[in-house]
């Protein structure tokens, strides 16, 4: 029986994630940067991210333009922000509103119909 051993070529990095040092290359992104892997937790990374995670002050803006009722394409243009990450931004803050709706009985009363020069006023 033949046994295969792995021989992985460890680079000098340490994981975002669990600190770890067993850093392998993992191919390239679609921008062509190189792409890492961790072999104890699995992360994947490239190793100086040009795209950082949104801040939360800029989370709060784009909630204030929300509410003035911005157009998603000028908020994206003013917060730097891509439209398709505030699009499921917006869909995820849809998706946590409450969405039950309370509706009441109206009173019923008489239906009064009337004539003025042919023209028919409904009321009750």
């Amino acid at each position: 029986m033949v046994k295969y051993k792995l021989k992985f070529n460890f680079i000098a990095m340490h994981c975002p994630k669990c600190q770890s040092t067993k850093i392998i290359k993992y191919g390239h992104t679609h921008y062509g940067k190189p792409r890492f892997r961790c072999l104890d937790c699995g992360r994947q990374f490239v190793e100086n991210p040009s795209r950082q995670p949104i801040d939360e002050a800029t989370r709060v803006m784009i909630d204030k333009m929300l509410l003035e009722r911005l157009a998603l394409a000028a908020i994206a243009r003013i917060t730097g922000v891509s439209e398709r990450w505030l699009q499921i931004y917006v869909n995820n803050k849809y998706e946590q509103i409450q969405q039950k709706v309370d509706v009441t009985q109206k009173k019923t009363g008489k239906l009064t119909i009337q004539r003025i020069r042919n023209v028919v006023l409904c009321w009750l």
